[in-house]
């Protein structure tokens, strides 16, 4: 048996956030022809830079930080070659200063389950890098990745 024959069957796919494709490249992959384990979270994190771009977000550190403060991989069945992947991810929990999306690496039919995640990012002020509250306007941008639960907590 080799990995490639035990595949992870695909839970439902949860009814809120997006599915946005992903690009595997050449270099992406190790010297086992597997996707690295480290690209996973890069992986999820063009699917996450792609979705605000085409919200029409802007990446300007003078006006917005976002930290990272904790990723959480599990890899199921591994990435073994060029092409798309398909990153579901949603954002499941909201403060008034974090988020912290959930995510799954598919196949890009959807039929196998790669590797799911968690990614907890903070919201900083630029001038003091301390956590601030999260803007209206990301709230607006945010809107398709908030799972059902997910409401804006009171100021």
């Amino acid at each position: 048996m080799t990995v490639t024959d035990v595949k992870k069957p695909v839970p439902d796919e949860p009814p809120y956030g997006v599915v946005v494709p992903v690009r595997i490249y050449l270099d992406d992959l190790d010297g086992f022809g597997m996707l690295n384990h480290v690209e996973y979270a890069r992986v999820f994190d063009h699917a996450v830079i792609d979705f605000w771009t085409e919200a029409g977000w802007v990446l300007d550190p003078s006006t917005s930080v976002q930290a990272i403060r904790e990723v959480h991989l599990t890899f199921h069945q591994p990435v073994m070659q060029v092409g798309e992947v398909a990153v579901h991810l949603w954002v499941d929990e909201a403060g008034r200063t974090s988020v912290n999306y959930r995510f799954r690496v598919l196949s890009a039919d959807r039929s196998v389950l790669h590797a799911e995640g968690s990614r907890r990012l903070v919201n900083l002020d630029p001038a003091t890098l301390r956590p601030t509250p999260l803007t209206d306007e990301q709230w607006s941008y945010a809107a398709p990745l908030l799972a059902d639960h997910v409401t804006r907590p009171a100021t």
